[in-house]
């Protein structure tokens, strides 16, 4: 037999293979209230929010920040779901009625990279509120990025970053007090933000069998802006 194989120039390998393990998305969900998280509460020179402060004060002007953490090359969305209420991806029920949301993102030393001021109102899977009869909840496209860590803010809508605003600076700059909370809107918020391993997992030995022919062969395959009068 090998005789034969030498010469017509064919020889058959056979691999161990394993099954090849799959990467899921991760969700990290937030919620809280705008009043009493706001890490970002200045309402211009000399002024700071506080308790004397109305809803409304807190929606022109104040932002909250977190840090979330990329493990593996990711592609990332954040969707908002405290306007329309629903279920977040921790499975906790959301009420509605919360403040028309605004979402940037940041990388790990403040740099503007993208907000919702391009992105999608009323997603896919978003609700009208039924206290408000309209869908304003955001859908944020970070696209794809690389590990480190990142920061994500929530404001009311069109309370932009100065960095984002100005085109320049950093998230330490603030915002810039354009915000606004409409009749029968509060302060409550909730988005998740959900990261999706775009890295391919390298195949490990297991079971099954892998028949190559002909010698080694290597193949890659290529793989709104809202305006309120």
């Amino acid at each position: 037999m090998t005789r034969i194989l030498s010469r017509i120039g064919f020889a058959i390998v056979v691999i161990a293979m394993g099954p090849i393990s799959t990467l899921s998305a991760a969700t990290i969900s937030y919620t809280g209230d705008l009043r009493t998280d706001a890490d970002f509460a200045s309402c211009g020179a000399g002024c700071v929010l506080d308790g004397s402060s109305l809803d409304g004060d807190y929606a022109q002007w104040a932002a909250v920040s977190r840090t979330f953490h990329v493990g593996t090359a990711s592609t990332m969305t954040a969707i908002t779901f405290a306007y329309g209420g629903g279920a977040n991806g921790a499975g906790t029920t959301i009420a509605d009625a919360g403040f028309e949301p605004y979402l940037s993102l940041f990388d790990a030393t403040g740099n503007f990279l993208n907000s919702t001021f391009f992105g999608t109102t009323c997603p896919a899977g978003a609700q009208i509120s039924s206290a408000l009869g309209s869908c304003f909840d955001v859908l944020l496209d970070g696209g794809a990025l690389a590990t480190g860590d990142y920061r994500i803010t929530i404001s009311a809508f069109q309370n932009l970053s100065f960095a984002e605003n100005l085109g320049a600076g950093t998230l330490a700059d603030g915002f810039t007090g354009l915000g606004n909370l409409a009749q029968g809107e509060d302060l409550h918020y909730a988005f998740d933000v959900v990261l999706s391993p775009s890295a391919t997992p390298v195949p490990e030995p297991g079971t099954g069998l892998l028949l190559l022919a002909g010698g080694w062969v290597w193949r890659r395959r290529t793989t709104h802006r809202r305006y309120r009068s």
